[in-house]
């Protein structure tokens, strides 16, 4: 922080012989500009003169200590924005206007009282688009206030846990992400994904993926979902091709999007565990994924030179998660109103609620404004909890008993990779593949990626809910034939992984294996 001295530099000379009469400083003995700064700073920073002035207006106005208090709290500085939303602002008047209005004498906030009393300051930080104003207590002040009174929880949001939910409201994401992975993985390797002139997968092929991925067990909550634009199931699979280009999974070949074999592989390989960490973390630090652009009931508009840094605003909302009590419940509703009190310009470091394009996708209204903050940062953060902290297994949700709002909980695993103490999620038992006499084979969830994809290479997917379907036919094992796995290898695979097979199947697949000798 800059020192008074430094503070005082740009003040003209009206603004410091008031704070001197104010303070009961005396300037007479200077004998020019740079000595009156230099002496009025002396006098005013003598750890007897800052209690004294911060007593006097403690005992004027109530909010003072309050103010001075939220400072030290925020490190000594706070975005200009954000203070005077809390604390009012601080007009700004030159030399001639100090001397016609004398505002010190009315002023209309706890801010310009501070401020005369030189207790604060105003400065400059960032560049650019960075560049916002800051109020700061000045460095040779802050030592010799009074510490802000400490609370039960320091360091926590201020929210309190919800009751736990029973176990039949909670909404289990059973891997979500991970299963939907599996899929996409075989899909690739099927079927087609191809590219228009833009750049965007056409429609059709998206209509089959989706297909594949929409399944009961693996939805988003209904109150989470509403009647927008773009669904939840929309984003979903938009997050999905995301992360397996983000993490080198896909190659163009043509216009056709294809798998590349050996990072796939790798990846399917993993543990569970391995696999989760390994989504979160391409997230987590993907510069390109923009969550506020892809909330559904926004929708932001390429107008003006406007840009938010979608990766700072991430780590911001994750380092207000890590405040939460792992395992424990809240209402979503309480959590983002704690962080709205707390925190609201964590997406906005600026402060800046005027230069964003930001639309409403059903009246097209532009949400500038801190007074639009819940339809802009509140929904953001409601899309997180329901979206991909969700499907990323980092949160739990569960319904509440009564209402629309969703309790949320940081889950084990969500709170190992914030690194907090918690216990990490006890993997499901493994249940087994089931083939059924009519050639069709049951892969229960929670089987491992590898085996899944296994299974897409030799048999034709069906349905993905209660569990992933698949259809072993001519057509299939010719397929698989063609890719160099014989029929004798799926039915070794077939032999290791469930407990047992049908007589009929078992001499189907020999006799295609005959058939293709001949």
């Amino acid at each position: 922080m800059p020192t008074t001295t430094q503070m005082f530099t740009d003040y003209p000379e009206i603004l410091l012989q008031v704070i001197a009469e104010l303070r009961g400083a005396f300037l007479d003995a200077a004998d020019s500009r740079r000595e009156a700064v230099e002496l009025l700073s002396a006098q005013i920073t003598d750890p007897t003169s800052i209690l004294m002035a911060y007593q006097e207006l403690v005992d004027y106005h109530a909010q003072a200590q309050t103010a001075l208090e939220r400072l030290i709290s925020e490190g000594g500085e706070m975005v200009e924005a954000q203070f005077s939303r809390e604390f009012g602002g601080i007009r700004q008047m030159g030399p001639a206007k100090l001397e016609r209005e004398m505002p010190w004498h009315h002023p209309e906030s706890v801010a310009e009282l501070l401020y005369y009393y030189a207790l604060i300051g105003r400065g400059f930080k960032g560049a650019g688009q960075n560049a916002h104003t800051i109020v700061y207590i000045p460095s040779d002040v802050s030592p010799w206030l009074p510490n802000p009174t400490k609370t039960e929880g320091g360091g926590s949001l201020p929210v309190i846990p919800a009751p736990p939910p029973p176990a039949a409201r909670m909404l289990l994401t059973e891997d979500a992400l991970i299963e939907d992975v599996g899929t996409l993985l075989g899909f690739l390797h099927t079927d087609s994904l191809r590219l228009s002139e833009g750049g965007r997968p056409q429609a059709e092929d998206v209509a089959r993926l989706t297909a594949r991925l929409q399944h009961t067990a693996l939805a988003p909550p209904s109150a989470a979902n509403g009647n927008t634009e773009q669904t939840l199931d929309d984003v979903r699979i938009a997050l999905l091709l995301h992360l397996a280009n983000r993490m080198g999974w896909l190659r163009l070949s043509g216009n056709q999007v294809r798998l590349t074999g050996n990072r796939v592989y790798a990846f399917l390989e993993q543990t569970r565990a391995e696999q989760r960490f390994a989504l979160w973390d391409a997230w987590r630090n993907s510069t390109e994924w923009n969550d506020l652009c892809r909330t559904p009931s926004l929708h932001c508009t390429e107008t003006g030179n406007w840009a938010n840094d979608p990766h700072q605003t991430r780590e911001a909302v994750l380092d207000l998660l890590r405040q939460l009590q792992p395992g424990a419940w809240y209402s979503g509703s309480d959590v983002i109103a704690a962080i709205k009190a707390q925190r609201p310009d964590f997406q906005r470091p600026t402060g800046d609620y005027e230069s964003w394009y930001i639309r409403n996708v059903h009246t097209q209204e532009f949400l500038k404004g801190f007074e639009h903050w819940d339809e802009v940062e509140g929904a953001l953060l409601r899309f997180l909890f329901s979206g991909p902290l969700y499907w990323l297994s980092a949160l739990d949700l569960a319904e509440p008993s009564a209402g629309d709002d969703l309790l949320i909980s940081l889950s084990g695993s969500g709170a190992r990779w914030l690194d907090l103490d918690a216990e990490l999620p006890n993997e499901p038992r493994r249940r087994p593949i089931v083939v059924e006499e009519d050639f069709r084979v049951k892969v229960p969830l929670g089987t491992p990626l590898s085996d899944r994809f296994r299974v897409e290479r030799f048999a034709g997917w069906q349905a993905s809910y209660p569990q992933f379907s698949y259809q072993i036919n001519q057509r299939s094992l010719s397929r698989a034939a063609e890719e160099g796995i014989p029929p004798q290898r799926v039915l070794d695979f077939l032999r290791s992984h469930c407990r047992q097979i049908p007589e009929k199947v078992e001499a189907g697949l020999m006799r295609f294996a005959e058939k293709q000798k001949a």
